[in-house]
């Protein structure tokens, strides 16, 4: 007899023999068949793995590019210096090297969990084997929709975030005082006017640049806060502040660290976005009822909340950031999940 809450549909119409009572009986593999199918599957696995990380190398500047932009396109907008530093002369080189191999991991991610799983199916039921095939696309479709998801919203309101908050540390005017002036040994009369004609120059003040700058024009950009000159090699351009207000602190990241936290927001987001594969597992396989779940959903917040603070960096705005969607993509599992297990729900009633 099937055991419950397993596919008795694996069970054919007339046993024919003993194995035929249990499915499991028909996919059992003795010890040494199991080994070579773990090897097996783990050279398929590096070959995959050897050949994303090749594809990555190709294109990891391209993939450096698109990291970057994000901040860059932050700094830029709030007038900061729109680059990250290289903190020692060989860093790059090797920044391009970690992304090209994580790139490549990301890449060949779907043909390794295909290996993992088929290693998998062998232990498990028919009806198992099954949902299994089902999952693995829906699971590398989620996974892009996380590290989408991070990128096109969540990273812009992050940096946007921090780089907003930094610039609010202002100083109050430096003019030093007359015992500052003694001690600093400056003199204490005040300049001369500046009587050059250059004084009368007027700067144009615009939203957007010039369509076709001379070379040699001058402008303002109030929009990005920069001044802006033409030159025959291109534009060049200075950020500028208030002169009544002095940043205590100048906002520039080092790419190691910057892209750090990119990656962990990415395999955070794709890892979370597995949630409703989770939930669907667990229904489908009779381990959790949805409405168990549903019953329960006080402490899978709690627990949610918990998630999030674990696979984020230690910061409340990306904790939230995705939070907020770990629940939603929880209660569309819990919606899938009592669909597919309605008609076993039925049969069960009837």
């Amino acid at each position: 007899m099937p055991l419950p809450g397993r596919a008795a549909d694996d069970a054919p119409g007339q046993p024919d023999s003993l194995t035929d009572h249990d499915p499991f009986e028909s996919t059992r593999m003795p010890f040494g068949d199991h080994l070579e199918e773990l090897r097996a599957c783990l050279i398929r696995s590096l070959l995959g793995i050897g050949g994303g990380t090749i594809v990555s190398f190709l294109f990891a500047k391209y993939i450096l590019t698109l990291i970057f932009k994000p901040l860059i396109v932050v700094l830029h907008a709030h007038g900061e210096r729109a680059e990250l530093l290289a903190m020692s002369p060989a860093a790059p080189f090797f920044l391009y090297l970690k992304v090209g191999f994580l790139s490549g991991l990301i890449l060949s991610a779907p043909w390794v969990f295909h290996q993992l799983w088929s290693f998998v199916a062998t232990g498990l039921y028919r009806r198992e084997q099954r949902f299994v095939k089902r999952m693995i696309p829906a699971s590398t479709g989620l996974f892009a929709a996380g590290v989408a998801f991070m990128y096109v919203l969540v990273l812009p309101i992050v940096l946007n975030f921090f780089v907003v908050f930094n610039q609010g540390f202002d100083l109050p005017g430096l003019t030093p005082g007359g015992i500052q002036r003694l001690l600093l040994g400056l003199p204490d009369q005040n300049p001369a006017p500046i009587t050059d004609p250059a004084a009368d120059l007027r700067i144009p003040i615009v939203n957007d640049p010039p369509g076709d700058p001379a070379n040699g024009d001058i402008w303002y950009d109030q929009r990005a806060r920069t001044l802006d000159v033409q030159t025959p090699t291109g534009t060049m351009s200075m950020p500028l502040r208030p002169a009544d207000r002095h940043q205590a602190i100048s906002t520039q990241y080092g790419i190691q660290e910057y892209v750090s936290f990119v990656l962990t927001l990415m395999l955070g987001f794709g890892i979370a976005f597995q949630l409703p594969i989770v939930v669907v597992f667990l229904a489908t396989t009779g381990l959790v009822s949805p409405d168990r779940m549903a019953g329960a959903r006080r402490y899978i917040v709690f627990g949610i909340v918990v998630a999030a603070a674990v696979l984020t960096p230690p910061d409340v705005i990306s904790q939230i950031l995705l939070a907020i969607p770990m629940y939603a993509l929880f209660e569309g599992g819990l919606f899938f999940a009592r669909r597919m297990t309605a008609p076993t729900r039925s049969a069960a009633q009837a």
